[in-house]
């Protein structure tokens, strides 16, 4: 395992990615993209961060997959023809080892219209997945929530639960999310069951105090089936954060997967927050 420590930075190595603390602290507020991830040796992180795929096998499954054929096993996501088709369409996820290949949507009409829509805009039970208004599309924000339904058998995601499984959430370390002009990878760090709706306003992410609050509940959390990585307990407010979240059930509990930024290809992921 590779132990994560920072401090008002995050070093980038094959696991890790750097952050300026000075560019942090510049003011007092949230803001947004900009500056660049550097290597330990001080050069511009541009790889992109491509899933190890067989691309021969990707392109046969590829008419099984997303919509329009698309998908990101093979390291490509045609945005322009997505956005096409449906212009809230902003990222891509895929997690390796499970059928979650598919877009990321945020309406601009409502937060809960992708429960009881798909991806083309129709009227379907089991929704897509999406984000809230709240959160920044440019997945700068210290905790990006990322819903999607996971009770029904042919729900999006339905296949989260296998990292209920301590096998399958070892060998199962990453996932991706594709911008238009980004490719950040994530490490899967802790799934568990949450006791409590609504992650994305019981914390106030803009402070150090809200994000940190977040993270001891992350830590302090006991829960059936829960995962946790080893090595992760230097995580601090200045990381950034992709929680997956099932549907919430009778007994008030959702699924949640965690990963945590440690590629940014492009280098353009950074904030600013309170102390």
């Amino acid at each position: 395992m590779i132990k994560k420590e920072v401090a008002g930075t995050m070093e980038s190595t094959a696991k890790r990615m750097s952050l300026s603390l000075t560019a942090l602290l510049l003011i007092g507020c949230l803001a947004g993209c900009g500056t660049a991830v550097t290597k330990d040796d001080g050069q511009e992180n541009i790889e992109a961060a491509e899933p190890e795929t067989d691309v021969s096998e990707s392109e046969e499954n590829a008419e099984e997959k997303g919509i329009l054929g698309e998908s990101a096993a093979d390291g490509h996501v045609d945005f322009a023809m997505l956005q096409e088709k449906n212009p809230d369409i902003f990222a891509w996820l895929y997690i390796p080892g499970t059928d979650i290949d598919m877009p990321v949507l945020q309406s601009h009409i409502s937060d809960k219209y992708y429960i009881t829509h798909d991806i083309m805009g129709e009227e379907n039970s089991t929704g897509a997945v999406f984000t809230e208004m709240p959160n920044l599309m440019n997945m700068c924000d210290f905790n990006t929530v990322i819903h999607g339904n996971d009770l029904e058998e042919d729900a999006p995601f339905k296949e989260l639960h296998q990292f209920e499984d301590a096998d399958f959430f070892e060998d199962h370390v990453e996932f991706y999310l594709y911008l238009p002009d980004n490719v950040l990878t994530y490490e899967i760090f802790t799934a568990y069951y949450d006791e409590g709706s609504d992650i994305l306003r019981r914390y106030d992410y803009t402070t150090y105090a809200g994000c940190m609050e977040h993270l001891n509940d992350i830590y302090t959390t006991r829960s059936m089936n829960r995962n946790m990585r080893e090595d992760w307990e230097g995580l601090t407010p200045y990381h950034f954060l992709v929680t997956l979240d099932g549907r919430v059930r009778e007994d008030g509990t959702q699924y949640v997967v965690i990963g945590a930024l440690v590629k940014d290809a492009a280098g353009q992921i950074d904030r600013v927050i309170y102390e």
